[in-house]
């Protein structure tokens, strides 16, 4: 029999907080106090934490309180925001000091150059603030979606990527965008706008990149929410085939789509017959709309069809990214970054029997599968397709 080391109803339930700042230190504070090896028995007994870590291998079974706050600083819900802040202020001036004597933080970890009184009070007020946020904030009604998206970030941004040979880091904000889009946060490598050409230059620690991407990915998400089946060929294609004159090329043909799609005067009998603008209806209430994914998002009625789309397009994308990441766990290929409706995989050639698996992985969602397309190359900028 497993004994239950989970809170007992009525007990303050433990919360953990990783010490995670710098790659080769790790630790955990729970219960006021501060642990550095041995975390199985802590991580058994918790259900609870702030937010994600390497630590962390079965995310399922933690509740991050991170992402109830919504973005907003600890700091605004504890008892004391002034002094956590000040505690706050306080750790990062020692790192700032460790840094201008030229302390070797990749060979010494940072906690053990601050007071040990200083650490203990900026934890304890953290965890004051982290239990305020847990009694006055209901959880998210997209808390599933918000967890695997918060889980593939963190592992994300903790990976290094490499370009003209120096090493960057990416790390994206996955609470600011109206849609639920990933953003990347002020100086971390901006690889959403990166350039053809300083895609050229982003190479792979492992053998080569390889890069799936839904094929027509919005348009795709339009279908299913109207319950129409999926082409299996290239949309554009498609579309070009069954409502567009033949003269028109694919790329005229995907900026005359979505010239119709977005725009609610718009309209268009032959791309009608097979799409229904009006499908957003069924999740809107005049204020906001409530995506399949349980976000909610306040909208115009004008761009309630585009926020149903991208906001349902992107959670596909980050789920199936999540699954894919947990399916690598062990293996020497990793989730490189996403990048729009694409997962990009920094992929090692022994695990080339994979991709197949991985492809169906990444192509089947809630509403069924979607068509994608493998690209593979030594770096990001000269990728060519191959038939998986």
């Amino acid at each position: 029999m497993t004994e239950n080391l989970k809170p007992q109803e009525g007990t303050d339930p433990d919360i953990l907080q990783a010490l995670d700042l710098e790659e080769n230190c790790f630790g955990l504070y729970t219960d006021n106090n501060f642990i550095f090896k041995d975390f199985e028995k802590s991580l058994k007994m918790a259900s609870l934490a702030w937010k994600h870590s390497p630590l962390f291998e079965n995310d399922e079974d933690l509740t991050y309180i991170h992402l109830y706050s919504k973005n907003r600083s600890i700091s605004e819900f504890g008892p004391n925001p002034e002094a956590l802040q000040e505690a706050e202020n306080l750790i990062k001036a020692h790192r700032r000091a460790c840094l201008e004597a030229k302390v070797d933080l990749a060979g010494t970890c940072f906690f053990e150059a601050v007071p040990e009184h200083l650490m203990s009070r900026w934890f304890s007020l953290r965890d004051s603030a982290i239990r305020s946020i847990l009694s006055k904030t209901e959880k998210p009604k997209d808390y599933s979606i918000l967890h695997k998206a918060h889980v593939l970030a963190t592992n994300i941004n903790r990976q290094k990527i490499i370009i003209d040979g120096e090493a960057h880091r990416v790390q994206y904000d996955i609470l600011s965008s109206a849609t639920g889009r990933f953003t990347t946060t002020k100086g971390t490598y901006p690889i959403l706008s990166m350039d053809k050409k300083q895609r050229c230059n982003l190479t792979p620690q492992n053998d080569l990149f390889l890069e799936i991407d839904l094929n027509g990915a919005e348009i795709r998400t339009l279908l299913a929410l109207s319950g129409v089946d999926q082409p299996q060929e290239d949309i554009h294609m498609w579309n070009m085939k069954n409502a567009l004159p033949p003269w028109i090329s694919r790329p005229e043909a995907k900026e005359h789509f979505f010239a119709w799609l977005y725009n609610p005067k718009n309209h268009n009998e032959d791309y009608e017959k097979f799409y229904n603008k009006k499908v957003y209806r069924e999740y809107y209430d005049g204020k906001a709309v409530k995506t399949p994914f349980g976000r909610v998002l306040e909208v115009d009625e004008r761009k309630a069809l585009n926020y149903l789309t991208q906001s349902t397009t992107n959670d596909i994308v980050v789920q199936s990214c999540y699954k894919i990441m947990k399916f690598l766990k062990g293996k020497k290929s990793t989730v490189a970054f996403t990048m729009h409706d694409s997962v990009v995989l920094d992929f090692a050639k022994e695990d080339h029997h994979l991709v197949s698996e991985i492809k169906e992985i990444f192509e089947t969602n809630l509403f069924g599968r979607f068509l994608s397309t493998v690209k593979i190359g030594k770096n990001f900028g000269e990728l060519k397709e191959i038939t998986v």
